[in-house]
């Protein structure tokens, strides 16, 4: 089957899944009726089509060597270095509420070998985006840990992989 071909199908069925899911699903909100609890249970763990369409990509070609784990906050995979607590704290709630998109893992001791950030286009424009984006590669880079972004947008299995172990050839 031809890659583009393979990648359209695998589209179409994640629309069709979708769909089906949304007429029968139904909204999932965690608890009973009179439940006071200002929490309920996400719908998705993925916050966009985009975001589940690349993880479905990063699975198919990487699923037998690597883990691959969506929405890792950065605070799981880095430490501060600095022993006064105080500032351990300052520079740790840098890193609060911010996750990574995906992490791939060695399968064997479950070490972080790469971080995959999918750019939507805020990712451009926005200032606190763009400020965002920049730190998170500076922290990744001090502490050796590889970042690579995708843009969102059409991409193939054969473009995805190409840049993938790009990135991790070059750790």
């Amino acid at each position: 089957m031809h890659p583009l071909l393979y990648v359209a199908v695998l589209c179409l069925g994640f629309i069709i899944a979708f769909a089906v899911y949304e007429m029968y699903g139904g909204e999932v909100d965690g608890g009973s009726e009179g439940n006071d609890s200002p929490f309920k249970r996400r719908r998705f763990l993925m916050d966009s089509n985009a975001e589940f369409g690349l993880f479905k990509v990063l699975v198919e070609l990487y699923g037998d060597t690597y883990y691959i784990f969506p929405q890792v906050h950065y605070s799981h995979l880095l430490e501060v270095s600095k022993h006064d607590w105080k500032e351990s704290r300052r520079q740790m709630a840098k890193l609060d509420r911010k996750s990574a998109d995906f992490v791939l893992c060695k399968k064997d001791d479950v070490s972080p070998q790469l971080v995959i950030e999918l750019d939507g286009p805020t990712h451009k424009t926005h200032t606190r985006t763009m400020e965002r984006d920049e730190f998170i590669n500076d922290i990744l880079e001090s502490a050796g840990l590889p970042c690579m972004r995708i843009p969102v947008g059409p991409y193939t299995l054969e473009s995805i992989k190409e840049v993938v172990d790009t990135a991790l050839a070059g750790k």
